[in-house]
């Protein structure tokens, strides 16, 4: 075999490599700490309306409740992108290999989104009470399929869209 029949070969066995290893690749179970009935996985988005515009998907686990939880997006091979975990007094992002701590889960959730979101009642949404926020707009119609989607379009701040779909 050439030299460059062996690159070739051992390039394309890496690349099978690669993908067989993201194939095995598995979820935390980070959650198990919450009862069933406060835990969440799907798949998320978010678009900021903001200059420049700021778009975010990814895959999800949350858990938890508004005083304590904890909420972990997975890239597209499956490993932890971000870590966002909250308890009273305390907020805490872990990034990047970085840690950095928040006062609050509004905070930290404003800087790991790049907007101010209804945390709180992002629960009740996904439990399926339609609490009201103002300027915001929550549709729970296809809750039961899995699908919630909000939307904020009033004030001075920049509009947000909100998909979630759930897992099955």
């Amino acid at each position: 075999m050439t030299r460059r029949g062996f690159v070739r070969t051992g390039s394309a066995l890496l690349l099978v490599a690669t993908f067989l290893i993201a194939g095995c690749a598995h979820r935390t179970g980070a959650n198990v700490a919450f009862p069933a009935e406060a835990q969440w996985n799907g798949r998320l988005a978010l678009k900021v309306q903001s200059d420049p515009i700021q778009a975010f998907s990814a895959d999800f686990e949350l858990g938890g409740s508004p005083q304590n939880g904890l909420l972990v997006f997975f890239t597209p091979l499956g490993t932890t992108a971000a870590r966002l975990q909250w308890a009273p007094g305390v907020a805490t992002l872990v990034a990047d290999g970085e840690t950095r701590q928040f006062d609050s889960l509004a905070a930290l959730a404003q800087q790991a989104t790049g907007a101010e979101l209804p945390v709180r009642a992002l629960f009740d949404w996904l439990n399926g009470q339609a609490t009201e926020v103002p300027g915001w707009t929550v549709d729970l119609s296809r809750l039961d399929q899995g699908r919630l989607q909000a939307a904020r379009t009033a004030g001075d701040l920049p509009a947000v869209e909100l998909r979630i779909v759930l897992q099955r």
